[in-house]
């Protein structure tokens, strides 16, 4: 079980600079985006669910012009920090203060693997959705920081990465939580750094942190923090980066209704063929 309090205390901590290190963010955010265009909506109010500093508010009012669009995130730090967001309300995604049916989108970008309990943020994003209502999200996959994962194995006995979602359980979960005609797809990016300490910087600035009920209670000592690096350096690619894997879940999904029969909802494929990217840092 992941430690809410622990999550919101290090996206607070990490408001102030958020902007300047979410490249991972920035472009998953795009890509997201760019798949706006392939649902025929035009919906009154959109959700940003998790929006963190509000940096999706331009392209979704660009997507939807007529849309009032409303931030909702449970770190008021983060809200705050953000210059673009007009419309925003602090709140737990699985306590939402908002009314049964208000909004006909509910967008997310990144937010539903930190979250404890994922079936009760889902059932929420339902509850406020119209019949005619959809969702849209992003999330980390299953093989997102494997070579970390293993490096840390060998470093010390202590979990450090929450399991992230497979296709089918994400699949599952919506189904359960009332959500229908699902489109799953993934999409894999390599991330590559020319050192450890640079990439957990990283990782720490845009608000991850290790909320697994297995961690360790303490500080990371030297030697194991050395076991760390050592594990992690024999990962090395030929052009002596170390390599990050990122897995990202696109899904699309409907409250119910809003398709006539027989539609179909086309995603672009040059869109979908823009996996397996790499970024050096």
């Amino acid at each position: 079980m992941l430690d809410q309090h622990r999550i919101r205390h290090a996206f607070t901590r990490a408001a102030a600079g958020f902007d300047a290190g979410d490249f991972l963010y920035r472009e998953i955010r795009a890509r997201m985006l760019e798949r706006l265009p392939a649902v025929t909506a035009e919906p009154a109010l959109v959700i940003d669910l998790g929006a963190g500093t509000g940096c999706a508010t331009a392209g979704l009012q660009a997507s939807f012009p007529a849309a009032q669009i409303l931030s909702v995130d449970s770190s008021a730090a983060m809200l705050t920090a953000g210059s673009d967001v007009a419309q925003r309300i602090c709140a737990d995604a699985t306590r939402l203060p908002l009314i049964d049916g208000c909004a006909d989108a509910v967008v997310s970008n990144l937010m539903l693997h930190h979250c404890p309990a994922p079936a009760a943020v889902l059932t929420e994003a339902r509850r406020v959705l119209s019949t005619q209502g959809f969702l849209m999200l992003t999330t980390f996959g299953r093989e997102s920081l494997t070579e970390l994962g293993r490096a840390w194995a060998s470093a010390d006995r202590f979990t450090h990465i929450a399991p992230f979602f497979d296709l089918q359980e994400l699949g599952n979960l919506l189904a359960a939580t009332g959500f229908s005609e699902p489109v799953l797809d993934l999409q894999t990016l390599t991330v590559t750094y020319d050192n450890l300490a640079k990439m957990m910087d990283d990782l720490r600035s845009t608000g991850s942190t290790n909320a697994t009920g297995g961690r360790n209670p303490g500080l990371t000592g030297r030697n194991a923090w050395r076991r760390l690096v050592a594990a992690y350096d024999q990962l090395r690619r030929a052009d002596g980066k170390l390599p990050v894997t990122i897995e990202i879940i696109f899904l699309l999904a409907w409250a119910g209704g809003y398709r006539e029969e027989g539609a179909e909802i086309e995603i672009p494929v040059d869109t979908i063929g823009k996996g397996n990217r790499s970024r050096s840092i």
